[in-house]
């Protein structure tokens, strides 16, 4: 069940600590020299710098682009000193499994180019020149053809009394669905497309935007598609509307060939918890640029490991008691790969942080910052501590936009924004790779960095130039001290962690009894409460888990929560049903271009679930699948 609390109690219990005459906490459970340590490390500006590298790299999985991205980021790492940092290389040869997914092939682009013959010889879209002009998996065409309009080209309607074979057509469809239906089925020699971005307020506004296309990373047979923007394919319409004869030329040296997954790792070792692991992913794609999505991210977490590397370098911070890893991967088919081929890794972490678009301008990109809490079904500390670290740099950066003074101070990174850090907590939400790592197979729990919305991502648009140096520095601080404290914190302060995760509880009850109170089934307002409390009594166990010596006052609390939880009468009717996970099935369903399901149950099969059409129907499968163990049944997962 997924329950939306305030925060307004960690708010006070942060901010209140800063205000107290004589304190020095700034962080409620690190002495404040440890956030200066960390603050003075971090340098946003470079972080920026790093994604400006990053973005001259077309960055599609399994690519030569990706590649060198790969090896740009190693290079950085070896060059700072991180002896272990090394590319991991797993093949993507359209026919490898990584438990039930079945990877994908590699693509190596080399040029392309659309031209239109005539009546009106003219350049349409280049590659490289414009990285994004040519879909993904397109291969080798020279072909010159009539144009043909054929609507969204997504369905059989969109063809009647259309002769399109030999011809290029243009369509605003799912590029797959218009590869098949005009190309396989009905002869095609290939297609334009101005298939549209991710719906936000703002779509439609710019029609220079050209979107990002991918065509199916496993079919060798594919031809090719050019990506258009809608001023351009809107103009090519109209004439065709008015009976124009438009002749295109289209030439492509591109082709699908085994690859690989490259996967780069390093470490900060750990001194004591050896066999305990803190972990930071980023994803290293996409298209070039890419800078927000997300090479940000990339960015962010390459500035932690530096930063945090150079403060144990010259002794501001002794080496950490658990090891932190750092992943960068191709997004969720990496992150998936690595997981199910390195089991010793996997058996090792404990916790971590996921960062997927994280330094985009507010009025470039329309995008604010959200920090996403772990799975409901993966309650941990790693939510507590998070929301202190985020709450001082709210509360920092307020202060600063507000009053004034040294930008140091306020958190900025000249020549980087002034403005109060603008973000939001919320409870779980997919799109990224850390729905591959608390996936109930890995259970790991993972706070999640990300800006939504962005009206450049997945385009031509998403470019440096659209990022904040102060934002960019702001998430590095931030995710350096919410991994340091995982890692780092020593015995003695872990008892102030109890108390927070025993306020979390408290208010998620109280918030969950208010919920019942204000309307709805009685029963399932007890739910709420009793999970609530549930949540926190897991909470507090990850503390003991993390922190022995606290295993005493989290056993007192636990007890004291267990005796506030409801009881909750038996439904009328249960659904008795115990669902057994399957051992084939590891990471989620769908994985970046693959549905299991469908390869499974054939492409016509419907796949809608019970709780699709559900407000936040995703992340109810999500959690529903999580509580899936053997032992619960429907009625319990239900519960």
């Amino acid at each position: 069940m997924n329950l939306r609390t305030g925060y307004a109690l960690m708010s006070l219990f942060v901010l209140g600590a800063r205000s107290l005459p004589g304190q020095e906490r700034a962080i409620p459970f690190w002495p404040d020299a440890v956030r200066t340590a960390i603050h003075a490390h971090v340098d946003g500006v470079a972080a920026l710098e790093t994604v400006r590298e990053l973005a001259r790299f077309h960055r599609v999985h399994a690519s030569p682009g990706f590649a060198a991205a790969a090896e740009q980021v190693r290079q950085r790492l070896a060059s700072a000193g991180v002896q272990d940092a090394v590319i991991e290389r797993f093949p993507a040869d359209g026919s490898t499994r990584y438990a039930h997914f079945r990877s994908y092939y590699g693509w190596q682009p080399v040029a392309a180019s659309l031209q239109e013959v005539s009546p009106n010889p003219t350049l349409l879209a280049s590659f490289p020149e414009l990285p994004v002009a040519l879909a993904d998996f397109s291969q080798n065409a020279d072909v010159t053809a009539e144009l043909v309009d054929v609507g969204a080209g997504t369905g059989p309607e969109d063809y009647e009394g259309k002769q399109v074979a030999g011809k290029i057509v243009i369509a605003s469809g799912s590029l797959p669905s218009v590869h098949r239906l005009a190309v396989e089925e009905r002869g095609a020699a290939g297609f334009l497309s101005d298939f549209p971005n991710q719906t936000t307020a703002w779509s439609g506004d710019d029609r220079d935007l050209v979107r990002w296309g991918h065509l199916s990373p496993y079919q060798l047979e594919n031809r090719f598609a050019f990506m258009l923007s809608k001023r351009q394919s809107g103009r090519l319409r109209e004439r065709l509307a008015r009976g124009e004869r438009i002749v295109v030329r289209a030439q492509v040296r591109a082709k699908m060939v085994p690859g690989t997954f490259d996967v780069v790792t390093a470490t900060i070792p750990g001194v004591g918890r050896v066999n305990e692991e803190i972990l930071l992913t980023a994803h290293l794609d996409h298209q070039s640029a890419g800078a927000n999505d997300n090479a940000s991210g990339s960015a962010a977490i390459l500035e932690v490991a530096l930063a945090l590397r150079r403060a144990i370098a010259d002794g501001s911070l002794a080496p950490p008691r658990r090891t932190i890893r750092f992943l960068w991967t191709p997004e969720i088919a990496g992150t998936l790969a690595y997981l199910v081929s390195r089991p010793e890794v996997t058996g090792r972490l404990r916790a971590g942080i996921h960062m997927d678009m994280v330094g985009g301008l507010l009025g470039t990109t329309r995008g604010t910052f959200h920090l996403s809490r772990a799975a409901e079904t993966l309650p941990h500390i790693a939510n507590q501590i998070a929301e202190a670290w985020f709450h001082d740099v709210v509360s920092t950066s307020a202060w600063y936009a507000e009053h004034g003074g040294d930008p140091y101070d306020g958190l900025v990174w000249p020549p980087g924004s002034r403005e109060a850090f603008l973000g939001d907590l919320r409870a779980i939400e997919m799109g990224s790779d850390h729905q591959v790592l608390q996936d109930g197979t890995f259970r790991i729990p993972m706070v999640y960095f990300h800006d939504w919305p962005d009206v450049t991502i997945h385009t031509n648009k998403d470019q440096p130039e659209n990022l904040d140096a102060t934002k960019l520095g702001r998430v590095a601080f931030m995710g350096a001290g919410i991994a340091w404290t995982l890692a780092a914190l020593p015995d003695s302060e872990a008892a102030r962690l109890v108390v927070l995760a025993r306020a979390s509880a408290e208010e998620r009850a109280a918030w969950a009894r208010a919920r019942a109170a204000l309307g709805g089934d009685p029963r399932d307002g007890l739910l709420f409460e009793r999970e609530a409390l549930a949540q926190g009594i897991e909470t507090l166990r990850s503390v003991a888990s993390l922190w022995p010596p606290t295993a005493a006052a989290v056993a007192r609390e636990v007890e004291r929560l267990r005796r506030l939880q409801p009881t909750v009468p038996p439904a009328g009717e249960r659904d008795v049903r115990v669902p057994v996970r399957s051992a084939d099935v590891r990471g989620p369903l769908e994985v970046y271009n693959y549905d299991h399901l469908a390869e499974v149950l054939g492409p016509a099969a419907d796949l809608r679930t019970a709780l699709s059409g559900r407000s936040n129907g995703e992340v109810l499968c999500y959690e529903a699948l999580n509580l899936v163990d053997g032992r619960r049944s429907v009625s319990d997962i239900r519960d």
